[in-house]
Parts: structure tokens; sequence; C-alpha cells
């Protein structure tokens, strides 16, 4: 929030009219604030005193002060950023990241706490945690505090510093704020109505919305109810931790840091590390191999300098000596496959280099055979056609809509793909139709429904494996993209191929009872049809960019997989080279 300019030499009704501005832009960038615990009561009323006060030019070097803190960063690592003392100069940022200036800082995050308690006693609950710290922790945090369920799914789905949530039986449901317009936006993503919950059950009820919408959280609950009750529950299920309220708060906050360092813990850069002080000699890569060449020359020693001794310490193009192996992993590369699909929701996961276009290309190679037909967008990127000629298999082009007024394609309509479907079934090819393989989002920034694209088109074939290219878009877990994944993959799966286990009755009626598919009716293009529960199989690939989203060398590319039938292809993923394929057969 930039204060417009108030100069003491501005005629009063110019002044007054700045003041009127600068009022409505703070109680608009402060309705949601209390979901972070920067910049904080005291910073907040430290502005609100400046702004009700008519002080212009202490309000617009406090406003200097946290916009300057929030966009570098100084909050997470210094203690100055939250005094209310005004320090001008401290809205100088920093040219380099801390770790390179020379102070180094610990990783910080905030903690959510949903309390019952009275908002009077936040801060001292909050300098209470802040206390327990020490200084040899190996992580920071602040606290969040709020009242109420509704106000905690706001702060979720906003604060991405938050990284715990602590839970306290007895508070409410709706929030004491009045934001009528924030509370019809939350009702867009939640289901949350107070009807049929008790006091008692809003706890476990918020965090079985929490874990579907952040499942990365770790949730602890503080109750004063029987812990045997709820330890076996299924609302229980996604709490990590209970406590009885008459718990020491230190053991919650070492709860809270083990939970952290559970997922801090990189165990293949851990141990690479590990790996470059061990004083071994490595025969793989001879001329780099300890900098021997580089810093025992006279002419490139620049280069060590350069680069520093780190990078050449730990060559990494061994695959013994407890490196562990791409091929066949069963160490560090292993425990680092099986956090990545944990943390994306996927049943497996398998980081790859070269980029999303030799992850398409193993996708492809591995799903496909000669004679298969893969339903793909025209407008794919080249690797899926590298892809198709290495496997053998057929590519059934299908075109996006054009978007004429702005110069772009789209993607392709689902009633295009259903539309391939059904033009196969009638040539009665239907059979050699293996995947259909799209790309989300576009290069145009074009996404789908990846949900119901897949269930409409298993409707029509139950076998079909799924590829969504995600390389153009900010890493998302697989859940948004797989009609069965992670916790809510469990619920759909059993909806949809377990009638012995509760499906619905809906369901199972609709699939006793439906028509059968004639792919000559036109009728059968626009009907909506569910996926037959007793032949569905859920088989969806992911591919996306590490190094377009998060932070990678060599063009890491992840695939993200969850495949019902992954033991039939999973021995592609483990071999040295890809097979030559066989001649392609005549397209039908």
């Amino acid at each position: 929030m930039r204060p417009p300019a108030l100069r003491a030499s501005a005629p009063e009704s110019s002044r007054a009219t700045a003041r009127d501005a600068c009022t409505k832009l703070f109680d608009t960038a402060t309705r949601l604030e209390y979901c972070w615990a920067y910049p904080g009561e005291r910073l907040l009323a430290a502005l609100r005193d400046a702004l009700d006060g008519s002080d212009a030019a202490l309000f617009a070097r406090l406003v200097q002060k946290v916009s300057g803190a929030l966009l570098s960063g100084d909050y997470r690592r210094d203690e100055a950023a939250w005094d209310t003392a005004d320090a001008a100069d401290r809205a100088v940022l920093d040219a380099l990241p801390p770790d390179v200036t020379g102070t180094p800082d610990k990783p910080y995050f905030e903690v959510l706490v949903v309390t019952p308690s009275d908002p009077s006693q936040w801060a001292r609950a909050k300098e209470e945690m802040r206390r327990m710290q020490r200084g040899d922790d190996a992580f920071q945090y602040s606290a969040v505090h709020v009242g109420s369920l509704e106000d905690a799914l706001l702060a979720v789905m906003v604060n991405f510093d938050l990284q715990a949530v602590v839970l306290i039986d007895g508070f409410g449901f709706a929030s004491r704020h009045d934001l009528p317009d924030l509370k019809a936006f939350l009702a867009r993503h939640f289901e949350a109505r107070p009807d049929g919950l008790t006091p008692g059950a809003l706890a476990t009820a918020l965090a079985g919305k929490i874990k579907d919408y952040r499942p990365e959280l770790d949730l602890y609950l503080l109750s004063d109810r029987a812990p045997e009750q709820l330890a076996g529950s299924e609302e229980a299920a996604p709490i990590r931790r209970m406590f009885h309220h008459v718990e020491e708060p230190m053991e919650i906050h070492l709860a809270i840091l083990d939970g952290i360092k559970d997922r801090y813990e990189t165990p293949y850069f851990d141990n690479l590390k590990k790996y470059a002080l061990r004083p071994i000699g490595t025969f793989h890569a001879l001329p780099i191999a300890r900098g021997k060449s580089i810093f025992g020359s006279n002419w490139i020693r620049d280069m060590g300098q350069f680069y520093g001794t780190n990078i050449l310490f730990a060559e990494s193009s061994a695959t013994t000596g407890g490196l562990d192996s791409l091929l066949e992993p069963t160490g560090n590369i292993k425990r680092a496959q099986e956090a990545i699909a944990r943390a994306f929701g996927a049943k497996r996961a398998y980081p790859g280099t070269n980029g999303t276009s030799t992850s398409n290309k193993i996708v492809v190679q591995a799903v496909c055979k000669p004679g298969d037909i893969v339903i793909v967008d025209r407008n794919c990127h080249k690797s899926h056609h590298y892809g198709f000629v290495l496997a053998g298999a057929q590519p059934y082009y299908v075109e996006a809509f054009p978007l004429t007024q702005y110069s772009m394609y789209g993607a392709v309509p689902l009633r295009t793909i259903k539309q391939a479907l059904l033009d196969c079934a009638a040539a009665g090819t239907l059979d050699r139709v293996k995947a259909i393989d799209m790309t989300n989002c576009t290069f145009d920034g074009h996404m789908y429904n990846p949900r119901k694209v897949m269930e409409e088109c298993l409707a029509i074939k139950p076998d079909l494996v799924f590829l969504w290219d995600e390389a153009l878009v900010r890493l998302r877990p697989l859940q948004p993209a797989a009609p069965a994944s992670h916790r809510d993959g469990r619920r759909r799966r059993a909806d949809h191929a377990l009638p012995q286990r509760g499906l619905p009755r809906r369901i199972r009626g609709w699939a006793k009872d439906a028509p059968a598919l004639d792919p000559k009716d036109p009728a059968s293009l626009d009907a909506k049809r569910l996926p037959d529960p007793d032949k569905v199989r859920i088989r969806v690939y992911q591919t996306n960019s590490t190094h377009k989203s998060m932070s990678a060398f060599r063009q890491g590319s992840m695939m993200l997989i969850w495949d019902e039938d992954f033991h039939k292809v999973q021995g592609t993923f483990h071999k040295r080279s890809s097979p030559t394929p066989r001649p392609r057969p005549t397209c039908s």
C-alpha cells in the first residue's frame, strides 16, 4: 500500500482528501491482516495511530518499513522489522540473499492457533510461544491466532507461511469479522456450514477441511476429551498428534518443530553433502574429481574460484559408494521419491533431468506399445511426437478451439475429445485407443478441468491412460488432475470401483440401467455418462517442469503417477535405454 503524497504546505482540503484515501486503502488492506503474523498488532496499531493523528511523515515511513520488510523477507530473519520504532534506513533491500552476505538465517514459518480464548489474551499467548524458542532450534516461527472455523479456513487459503495448525477445542464457527464478501469467497471452496456440527465436532471437522485443501500442514489438537475416543476415529485421522489441555506448552512446541524437521529433510541432498566430505577417489569423472585438475592448474584456477569447491567435491556421476542408483534406487533416492509422491498426492514419483521433454517421452514409451492410438492435442509440445515415434504409437490429432480475436488457441474442447473416442468406437478401433494426451495448461495459458474430462472419457472407455503435460503451469498436487488421488481419491475411488464397499445407490443404479453406448447416435456426444464402477481403472500421469516453478539444476522435471495398473509398465522406468520400436502399423 503506497499512501498518497501529503505535504505540510498543501491546502487542508488536499490533506483531508489524501488522508481519507489513505484511510480507505488502509481499511481495505487490513481486512485480512489477522491471517498473517507480520506486520502484527503493534505495527498495525502504530500505523493506525499515525493515520488518525494526521502524522503523514511517520505514517509514510512506517508503510515503507512494512512494505520493504515484506518485499525483502526481512521479517523472517530480523527482529527489528517487527519493532514499531521509526527506521527509514531499513527500507533499503539487500542485493544478495542472507546466506551470500554472510548472515545465514533459520527457516521461518508461521503456526495457526485456532482457539476459543478471548482475543485480549492472544498477544500474551504469542509472546509465550516466542519465549519457548531457543537459540539452538533449527527453525523459528511466529503464531497467528484466530477464534473461529471460518477465520481458520481463510487463513489457510491465503497465508503460504503457515506450516502447522494447533486446534484448541471449543472455538466457534462464524467469524467475528464483518466480511460478507470473503465469506462468499470461502463458500465457493468449502462446504462449511454450522448445521449439525456441535462445538466438540468443530475441531475434527476443521481438521478434515484443512487436510483436503492443504495436505502438507501438520495438525495438532488440544482437547479435554478422552484421547482413546478420538485416536481410532476416522475424524481424527488428519491430526498428527493430540494433547490433553494440561500438557506442557513446551511439548507442543517440540512437536511442531519435529513435524517441520520431518518435512525439511532432503534425503538425496543430505547424503550428497556427506558424500562430498568422504576421503575417497572418484573414477567416473577423473578430470574434475575433487577439483584436482582445476585447483592444481596454472591456467584455470579461476574456474574453481568461480564455482567453489563443493560443486567439484560433490561430483555425482557415480552410482556407487553411497549415492544410490536412479535405475534401481534402494536408499536415499528411493526415500526422496517417496517424499515427492507424498507431497504431491501421487502413488509414485520419478524425478528426471533434461526437462519435461524427456519426461513426456519416458511416459509415452512406458504406457504405449506399437499400434496403440493416442488422442493428442495437435498443438502439443514436440516431445510428445518424438515419444510416439519411439514407442511406435499412432497419434489421433484433435484440434484446439481458435480464439482469433486474441490471436491464440484455447484448449481442446471436451466435446472434441469425446467425438474422437466415439469415432474410433464407430470404426471398431476403440480397443486400440490407449491414452489421452493433453497439455494443461496450454502455451497460451488455458487450463482444463481434468476431473470432468477424465470422468466423461472413462464412461466411454474405462481403461484409458491420461497424460497431463503441466510443464507450463505452477507446480500443483496431482489431486486436481485425477479422479482418484490422495485422501479425496480414496473416497472417489470407493464411489467408482468398489460397489461392495458402499457404492452410492445412485451410481449403482445408473450403472445397472445405463443404456448401451451407441457411437453413431448424435445424442451420445452430449449425453453425460458415468464411468462403469466395475470396469473403470484410474491411470493418470502428470509431468511438470520443476525448473520452471521451483529450484532445480539440469532442467529438473518430475513424473507424478497415480496408476492402478502401474505394475504393467513399472519396468520401463528402470531401463537404461528404450527398446527399438517395431514398424508402425497403418492408420485405420
